[in-house]
């Protein structure tokens, strides 16, 4: 980042180095660094010597550039040594730093090597997660943003009596002071032209500055909460613990139970300590909505930090971050990283969450166990909400390493909606082909001339999951992927959700060259469609990942619905958590038991959560709710369970399943993932499990090799194995070399197997 980088440590004041460690200058005669290579074979700490120059300004956390081979490379300083631990003759020495000072806090620096080591992934690669945004040396994309700033000097020259802009210019300047160039040229309607020749003839400064790229805020009224009993003594548990043994604090509270009140109450004592806050929250469509809610609370203290946002609005808001000028951070997975030097809490809400999880990259990491890492590491304390725990969370806070706390009643004593499940099987039978049941077409037209709203969960995106022949049979599939294409109506097109490709509807089949093809399966987009239809008096939004690609669009389709803009949000999993809006009285679920069809050993947990957690948008105002919910197959446990809002009963089920399966909580399961030409993967896999078995992993251990449920994503062939163990990935050691198109993920407790 070179120049970048300066500037953002400069624009930070540069204070935040007052919270690393200082070392005696004799100690950093070599230091240990982290090279930016993402490769096997260099993932270790290669030792450099430090030039007596930089002896008294290297830290750890600095970024460096190094000679390496032939070239130069950037390299992260990990550790230092007044020992030489290589042949003299092959010490090498660091080129300079590339930023006056550390970029990465030094806790930081310990938590990716935690996470190199417990996901078995490079270290490099973990330390690019605590990096600000597009700062790596050489291929920077964003830098600190400037504007001019004009001021009237004191005792300048008159003016010439016609120079009408100048005379604007200068009354403007006198009136309100100093101004950015823009809002002045704008306000006296001059060019810049007029600005030069001030400047020039001593009438004004111009300076150049550094300007914020601001996140818009739009921060709610927030009265005062008087706690009730079951908050207050939930508030008290986090403190006490807080000053004790700092063990997580699972919050255990039903939907509409006041979870976020009793987080805002613990930052608060936190802030009052001196120390900050992170907040995580498992989408970004939740983000503004909490956001809002914060920056009411704590105002200017409050930032939001996530991949939403643009490069340069994360770099700035990084920096501030850095500088230690905001105290709260509230964000998406990634924000678990974000470089707040008082770190004294971290809030996971909705804590069961899959989006919590990295599936991407040589380290998978699970962002419960990183936060619960990165607060033993500073002495901070972790908070675990929901309604419906991940099985792992609560059974650990039953077994004493978490402590347990719950929210059992909404507050005011509202009253849970009421669920009603609808077996589709007797709907067909009894003639009704629509995709809406006869009870939740009853719930709909009692919306019509009120103020009451609905929102009705999907979750599957596009019109029709797939496009068949119907006189050949052929569906219409992915040309990389071993998936068939959604056909989306608006654009016409049909799409891989897995690699992205996209083509035109054929008008005829490309087998047997019939017009017969027709659609199959339903999307948020034929439900919108058909809910227009057949209540054209109720106005409906769609949430999904389609209508949300442009920056914004989140924020602004929340907003629109809490206006009542629109009566009914339809959408897929994004609108099942998370969302308060008092005049929702319905909820309706299509499709309940679609996720219990995955070949999954969380598959009903996780149609539990979803269940109950779109249920818990219902009924959280003055007026009670109620919940279709529709399937093919309502007696299963998860759904029976979660019509009684019965979390203990489902979790006793499923937690008896998981023991005599020897699944996680009670044992740790690594999947080892491999993908590449056909041939090459499958033997690949073959070798890795044999190797497997010759290091002593038990035949009973160890599932497969066999193909992934989706075999083929993006033209790469995928082959996996299981390994069931007492300890994380105990058994694996260094796994045999394998094909070099071939490549190998290690994924420790995945939360899916597709």
């Amino acid at each position: 980042m070179g120049v970048q980088t300066s500037a953002l440590v400069q624009a930070c004041g540069g204070c935040h180095g007052l919270f690393f460690e200082v070392r005696r200058v004799e100690e950093k005669l070599y230091a240990g660094v982290i090279v930016d290579v993402r490769a096997e074979a260099v993932n270790r700490i290669f030792q450099y010597a430090v030039p007596e120059r930089y002896r008294s300004v290297l830290q750890i956390g600095h970024r460096v550039l190094v000679p390496f081979g032939r070239r130069k490379l950037e390299g992260y300083v990990v550790e230092f040594s007044s020992e030489l631990e290589v042949e003299e003759h092959k010490l090498r020495s660091i080129l300079k730093p590339l930023d006056p000072e550390p970029v990465i806090l030094p806790s930081l620096v310990e938590l990716a090597r935690w996470m190199a080591e417990t996901y078995a992934g490079l270290f490099s690669e973990a330390l690019q997660f605590m990096l600000p945004p597009a700062s790596r040396y050489g291929r920077e994309r964003v830098g600190v943003k400037t504007a001019q700033v004009v001021a009237l000097r004191e005792g300048h020259p008159e003016l010439r009596p016609n120079a009408w802009a100048q005379r604007r210019v200068v009354e403007i300047l006198r009136a309100r002071g100093q101004m950015l160039a823009s809002e002045l040229l704008a306000l006296a309607d001059a060019s810049s032209s007029t600005l030069h020749s001030l400047e020039k003839n001593g009438v004004i400064s111009l300076d150049t500055v550094r300007v914020e790229r601001a996140v818009e805020v739009d921060a709610v009224p927030d009265p005062p909460i008087v706690l009730t009993e079951k908050q207050q003594e939930a508030v008290e548990a986090i403190l006490e613990e807080m000053d004790g043994a700092r063990r997580p604090v699972l919050l255990h509270g039903v939907t509409g139970s006041g979870k976020t009140e009793v987080y805002l109450q613990v930052i608060a004592e936190v802030l009052r300590r001196g120390q900050q806050a992170i907040v995580l929250v498992p989408e970004i469509a939740l983000t503004p909505q909490i956001l809002n809610r914060f920056a009411a609370r704590f105002k200017d203290r409050v930032t939001v930090l996530h991949s939403a946002l643009s490069l340069g609005e994360r770099f700035d808001q990084w920096c501030k971050i850095l500088a230690g000028l905001v105290d709260v951070v509230v964000g998406a997975r990634s924000a678990v990283f974000a470089p707040l030097p008082r770190l004294g809490l971290i809030v996971l809400d909705e804590e069961h969450e899959r989006t919590y999880k990295q599936e991407d990259g040589s380290i998978r990491y699970q962002t419960r166990e990183v936060a619960i890492k990165r607060c033993a590491l500073v002495g901070g304390q972790v908070v675990l909400g929901s309604a419906t725990p991940a099985v792992e969370s609560y059974h650990r806070a039953l077994k004493g390493d978490y402590v347990l706390t719950e929210l059992p009643e909404r507050v005011e004593k509202r009253p849970l909606p009421a669920i009603e499940i609808v077996d589709m099987r007797e709907e067909f039978a009894q003639g009704n082909r629509s995709m809406f049941s006869r009870r939740l077409r009853e719930e709909l037209t009692c919306l019509a001339g009120t103020r009451r709203q609905a929102i009705i969960l999907l979750n599957r995106r596009g019109f029709a999951s797939f496009v068949l022949c119907r006189e050949c049979g052929e569906v219409l599939g992915c040309p990389n992927c071993q998936v068939s294409l959604t056909y989306h109506k608006g654009v016409n097109r049909l799409k891989c959700h897995y690699c992205l490709h996209q083509e035109a509807l054929p008008r005829q089949c490309p087998k047997c060259a019939s017009r017969y093809l027709r659609q199959f399966g339903v999307g948020t987009e034929q439900l919108e469609e058909a809910l227009s239809k057949e209540f054209p008096e109720l106005k409906t939004l769609r949430l999904d990942a389609d209508t949300t690609r442009r920056k914004g669009a989140h924020a602004s389709i929340l907003r629109q619905f809490a206006q009542g803009q629109a009566q009914v949000l339809i959408g897929t999993q994004m609108v099942a958590k998370g969302l308060d809006f008092p005049q929702v009285t319905l909820v309706g679920v299509l499709a309940a038991d679609l996720s219990l069809r995955f070949p999954d050993i969380r598959s009903s947990e996780r149609t539990f959560q979803l269940l109950t957690q779109v249920a818990g948008r219902s009924g959280r105002g003055e007026l009670p709710g109620t919940v279709i919910v529709q399937a093919y197959e309502p007696n299963h446990f998860a759904l029976e369970t979660a019509r009684q809002h019965d979390y203990l009963s489902f979790y006793r089920k499923e937690i008896g399943f998981r023991r005599a399966l020897g699944y996680p909580p009670f044992r740790h399961l690594t999947r080892i993932l491999c993908s590449g030409p056909k041939r090459e993967t499958e033997d690949a896999c073959r070798l890795i499990a044999n190797h497997l078995l010759d290091q002593g992993v038990a035949q009973r251990d160890l599932i497969g090799p066999f193909p992934a449920p989706v075999n083929r994503i993006q033209g790469r062939y995928r082959w996996q194995v299981l390994v069931k163990s007492d300890e994380a990935l105990q058994g694996l050691g260094a796994l045999p070399a394998v094909h070099p198109d071939v490549q190998v993920t290690i994924d420790l407790d995945p939360l899916h197997m597709l």
